[in-house]
């Protein structure tokens, strides 16, 4: 059975316009009811003291607040999955330390968000 995301209120955070509503657009598709962008780590910081979301996608290469800094900001408040362009084992490694739920690599594809989201939701509990 397939999960529905209808009651969900994910956050996208990301630098890079195209990527960003690139991102909202396929979070969109697979039905989720409520998508909130923000353009760095302090802008979804922001949000964060506004909203309670059920999972995040938080870019790791940002400015003037990566996502690093966000995740350990957010101190675990909604299982966060970082989007990166670096496969590489240490960025990865650093976001899992830091509480990470999981990691996409760019670009995007509705199945990986899907599957991310879902394992997202159930870590939420």
């Amino acid at each position: 059975m397939a999960v529905s995301f209808n009651s969900c209120a994910v956050l996208v955070v990301e630098d890079e316009v195209v990527t960003r509503s690139v991102s909202v657009r396929l979070l969109k598709q697979l039905g989720v009811g409520t998508v909130i962008e923000a353009a760095d780590g302090a802008e979804a910081l922001a949000r964060c003291n506004r909203v309670d979301f059920d999972a995040i996608f938080c870019d790791v290469d940002m400015t003037p607040m990566g996502g690093l800094a966000f995740l350990e900001a957010l101190d675990g408040r909604a299982p966060v999955i970082m989007l990166t362009k670096h496969d590489g084992s240490d960025v990865v490694l650093s976001a899992l330390r830091s509480g990470a739920t999981g990691y996409l690599v760019k670009p995007l594809t509705p199945p990986g968000l899907r599957e991310k989201l879902e394992k997202a939701l159930a870590a939420k509990g």
